[in-house]
């Protein structure tokens, strides 16, 4: 019996090499008025009658090495990720389908990351990344490992340089945009050998302004999208820039170490162009990031308050911040900040490079079993 991976159509196929079983079989069926039988060479075909299938054989053995393969590299999909890259699979393929394709708001999640950072799930990242560096001793030099990631940058930074005021005043006012909810995405490309990829923003407008790309670091680019966030398709963009910089090829392979973002893991295209143009992809456990990704331990903080600290000085000159001006401001920050030290520093302190599979020893993994404590890490103290 074999069963299609979207649940939606089952076949039976089977060749009846004993008139027994097979009358047997017949009774059962025609009973519940489900059979229809046509003779194929000598052999019995058997359709259940269903949904109508939408993938062949060969089509659905695809998706299914790839499913295995999401699950080994640590990041298995549930079933309705399956079914939505069933829906893109179709589509990338141009098969007519009736896939259901309503879109369901997430769900919260409930102290995640205190769960999430744990020591089964850091042991086991380290574990396939070793397997990795065996794999390829003499690949994975550090100007062939990256990091990449998105972080949210706006209008109104998320920390402001210290100014100096008057003892004792609790609060310190200080000018900021008017318009908050301007945010946009940008994504950074660190090395373990302390190379920096042109950063690229994504703006939340629906039509391109050339005026938004002004005064931009050399190599810099912008997408623009309704929502200003990562898309499928606009990392897409991305990832074919990125063999381009990083030069990789099957006979000179890369490895790029990324969150499990929907954009990242469950896109066709890119995985295909992963393969073939040799670009290993390795996911960090999920709510790991924070602990165990380079660029978010070493480096998106000294972005940002680089950020903050330019907005600050360009608004001191009396000028207001807005869309237009923001990649020209946060383009100084980022060639103030991408400094060669910094990356190198951040995958050190990561140990994905030099590589160090004891850098979070038991004690200091702690994660939420059973019981919130307000000091987990002592939580099992005597007394």
């Amino acid at each position: 019996m074999y069963y299609g991976l979207t649940g939606k159509c089952t076949w039976l196929f089977r060749r009846c090499l004993m008139d027994a079983h097979v009358k047997a079989l017949q009774k059962n069926l025609v009973c519940q008025g489900l059979l229809f039988q046509r003779k194929i060479d000598h052999a019995t075909v058997i359709l259940v009658v269903g949904f109508f299938r939408i993938f062949t054989y060969e089509q659905e053995e695809t998706l299914a090495r790839y499913i295995s393969e999401m699950e080994i590299k640590f990041f298995g999909l549930t079933g309705v990720e399956v079914r939505k890259l069933a829906i893109q699979f179709a589509e990338k393929l141009s098969i007519p389908h009736k896939f259901n394709q309503t879109k369901k708001k997430a769900e919260h999640t409930s102290f995640a990351r205190a769960t999430g950072f744990n020591q089964e799930a850091v042991q086991e990242f380290f574990s396939l990344l070793e397997e990795i560096f065996n794999k390829h001793k003499h690949s994975y030099t550090p100007n062939r490992i990256y990091n990449v990631d998105e972080t949210g940058i706006s209008i109104v930074p998320k920390s402001s340089p210290k100014i100096i005021a008057k003892r004792g005043r609790k609060q310190v006012g200080g000018f900021t945009a008017a318009e908050r909810r301007e945010n946009v995405t940008a994504t950074i490309c660190i090395s373990a050998a302390g190379t920096f990829m042109p950063p690229f923003i994504i703006f939340p407008r629906v039509k391109e302004n050339l005026e938004f790309i002004k005064d931009t670091p050399a190599g810099a680019w912008a997408e623009f999208h309704k929502t200003g966030c990562m898309q499928i398709d606009i990392f897409t963009k991305w990832f074919k820039k990125f063999v381009k910089f990083s030069q990789a090829t099957p006979e000179n392979p890369v490895l790029l170490l990324l969150d499990g973002h929907v954009t990242h893991v469950k896109n066709l295209n890119v995985i295909d162009l992963a393969k073939e143009n040799g670009v290993e992809i390795l996911c960090f456990p999920p709510h790991c990031t924070h602990k165990m990704q380079p660029l978010d331990v070493g480096f998106n903080g000294t972005l940002n308050k680089s950020f903050g600290a330019q907005v600050a000085a360009f608004q001191r000159r009396d000028n207001q911040i807005t869309l237009k001006n923001l990649y020209s401001i946060f383009g100084k920050a980022y060639i103030h900040s991408a400094k060669m030290e910094t990356a190198i520093n951040s995958f050190r302190r990561c140990r994905m490079y030099p590589f160090d599979s004891t850098v979070f020893p038991e004690l200091n993994v702690c994660a939420l079993e059973g019981q919130i404590s307000l000091d987990p890490c002592n939580s099992n103290k005597p007394g």
